[in-house]
């Protein structure tokens, strides 16, 4: 399975849990963590764990994204979809 699948079905199911106002918006340029982010801790991690299980179920790989570069990354500036999906191919491409 590609991360832009993997990533795909991980937001249709937290959005399934979310309010109409509070969904995640597939689109490169959606704000995970920054300024114009609209999504709390609790659905980051949901969000976060979902790929990962999904991950693990596809491919049996155990990969860790909310690691200290994501935070140091994400707190200086702001974190993407479309850096979540780079991310994720580096991930999957090593292991």
């Amino acid at each position: 399975m590609k991360s832009l699948e993997i990533i795909k079905k991980s937001i249709k199911e937290i959005n399934l849990q979310l309010k109409k106002k509070d969904k995640i918006v597939f689109d490169n340029d959606f704000q995970i963590l920054g300024p114009k982010s609209s999504l709390d801790s609790l659905i980051i991690v949901n969000l976060f764990v979902a790929i990962e299980e999904k991950i693990k179920s596809s491919t049996g790989k155990e990969i860790n994204l909310l690691n200290e570069s994501f935070f140091e990354k994400g707190f200086k500036s702001k974190f993407t979809l479309g850096d979540l999906k780079r991310d994720l191919d580096k991930k999957l491409s090593k292991k």
